[in-house]
């Protein structure tokens, strides 16, 4: 008998690097096709993967199976926006090409982020009063928090928000002006693989940021998604992808920003590797270069001036060379097409030319534009400075500059002094133990409600915490929850450690002398 279990017990171990080596194929070739939007196919290898792997490996495989999900869901609402341009630029610092204020760009470590992650900088540029960031929390996660100016202090700063928690990372937080709007990527929240872009709206009567919209097609894709926001004067929409390059590379991706776009359903994998891949239109009549210089150009209204009109000039030229190229191919093509095609390449050729004008007298334009502000910085005895108005600009053969900014200084700001909290009222051992009195202090609790049952859950089910409260409710589930907390902030900084001991549902609960109230009614007491 005890040969017999021997054999059987060696017989397993010569089996499990096989049974792993056919999970790792299963995986990479799922993987393969997620990335190439056959959802259901790679669902379908995900799931036999399962029925074999190794126990470390079933929650990866159940991850992207619930990311193909996902995304078959959010096909049914997919936008076509009009991609104006799309350049390339190193992982490590694509963001300095946005047209956002100069030097507003804060690399790590600072008093804000202690971590040495570079792929992830501070945007807090000077005279700004509001910081939103990105920052790791007690676990190892990135959360999202917020910082304010308050004349002398900036406050300490503060998690965004409960729905903003995931398992994940969230990162490049971007505010809009008026602060109602979060744009931010997520590896964590619900999505269809790597980082997908999300939005939430304030809200107001509820004082927090509502639940985190996925932006679906063709912003988020199986790959990274990046750093959505909006030019300032509203007309575009730039974010950045990894989707069809490297990973230590991305492509900035520049739309028409549509007020109320048209969503349709698309299934079909290969249109909707075509509509993700956002290739832009060749239309020079979209010309748009002024977008591209950062706000943060020098305040002397010449220099500023200048600035814009070396990057136009630059764009002008790079595209106008495109143009003359691609006349100069057609008219090869035609010389050697003696059939039918002469008629459309010679229609081709003359849209072209046609193009070349109104581009040409655009650059002669600029060009004395800028003669006459050098020649005003002579008779004022100023001199054009390389280091202001000769940054780097990437051409525009598409319609768009990008000009480089600059990192700014070291981030310094004296913070305020975290709140006050009360000692931590639960504990993580080896075995958790109930809560002997469920009775909570009079005014203001809160506390983070585990999970829902039918029935009494045992102590393997509250996995080590101590106390647990049960509670009868009127709908004769008993809940469970752990903690007391005076503020939501206190309660807000123990959610994603306690999701993380197993509890991936939990969520705050209030209390007013001890009657469950909404958050809202709580956070308006507190």
């Amino acid at each position: 008998m005890r040969r017999r279990l021997f054999s059987i017990f060696f017989l397993l171990l010569a089996a499990t690097p096989c049974l792993r080596a056919q999970t790792d194929s299963l995986l990479r070739e799922g993987d393969r096709l997620h990335r190439e939007y056959r959802f259901e196919e790679a669902m379908d290898l995900y799931r036999e993967a399962v029925a074999t792997a190794p126990a470390d490996t079933v929650p990866l495989l159940r991850a992207r199976i619930d990311n193909c999900q996902n995304a078959l869901v959010m096909t049914d609402f997919c936008e076509s926006p009009v991609v104006i341009a799309r350049q390339r630029f190193s992982r490590q610092d694509f963001f300095l090409y946005y047209p956002l204020k100069n030097q507003g760009w804060r690399q790590g470590p600072n008093v804000l982020d202690p971590s040495t992650d570079e792929d992830f900088p501070i945007y807090a540029p000077k005279g700004g009063h509001t910081v939103c960031f990105s920052a790791p929390d007690a676990v190892g996660s990135r959360n999202l928090y917020i910082t304010r100016d308050q004349d002398t202090l900036w406050s300490a700063p503060e998690l965004l928000g409960e729905h903003l928690l995931s398992f994940g990372n969230e990162v490049f937080p971007m505010l809009s002006e008026d602060g109602k709007t979060l744009y931010f990527s997520s590896d964590g929240l619900y999505g269809m693989g790597g980082y997908d872009l999300y939005r939430s709206t304030w809200d107001e009567e509820a004082l927090t940021w509502g639940v985190p919209e996925n932006l679906g097609f063709p912003y988020s894709s199986p790959a990274d998604d990046f750093l959505l926001t909006d030019t300032s004067d509203g007309r575009y929409t730039l974010f950045a992808s990894n989707r069809d390059c490297a990973r230590d590379s991305v492509y900035i991706y520049v739309l028409e920003k549509r007020a109320d776009p048209v969503r349709t359903p698309v299934r079909d994998p290969v249109a909707l590797a075509r509509m993700a891949s956002l290739n832009p239109l060749d239309d020079p009549s979209r010309l748009d270069h002024g977008s591209a210089v950062s706000e943060a150009a020098p305040s002397n209204d010449d220099t500023r001036l200048y600035m814009e009109k070396m990057a136009q000039a630059r764009a002008l030229r790079d595209t106008i060379y495109a143009y003359e190229q691609r006349v100069d191919q057609l008219r090869a093509r035609l010389s050697a097409d003696s059939g039918e095609g002469r008629t459309a390449l010679t229609a081709a050729i003359v849209e072209k030319e046609t193009a070349l004008t109104p581009l040409r007298n655009k650059l002669e334009e600029t060009t004395r534009a800028i003669r006459q502000i050098e020649q005003s910085f002579l008779r004022s005895g100023v001199v054009s400075s390389s280091e202001r108005a000769d940054r780097e600009v990437v051409g525009a053969r598409s319609s768009y500059t990008f000009t480089k900014n600059s990192f700014g200084a070291k981030l310094r700001m004296k913070l305020a002094a975290p709140p006050a909290t009360t000692q931590n009222s639960y504990k993580v051992g080896p075995v958790g133990r109930f809560a002997q009195d469920t009775r909570l202090p009079e005014g203001v609790i809160y506390q983070i409600q585990l999970f829902l049952s039918a029935r009494h859950a045992t102590l393997e089910e509250i996995g080590g915490l101590d106390p647990v409260y049960e509670r009868l409710t009127s709908s004769l589930k008993y809940t469970y929850s752990v903690g007391v907390f005076r503020t939501f902030r206190e309660a807000l900084a123990q959610l994603n450690p306690i999701r993380k001991l197993g509890f991936p549902d939990a969520e705050i609960t209030a209390f007013i002398d001890g009657r469950p109230v909404p958050l809202a009614l709580a956070r308006r007491a507190e």
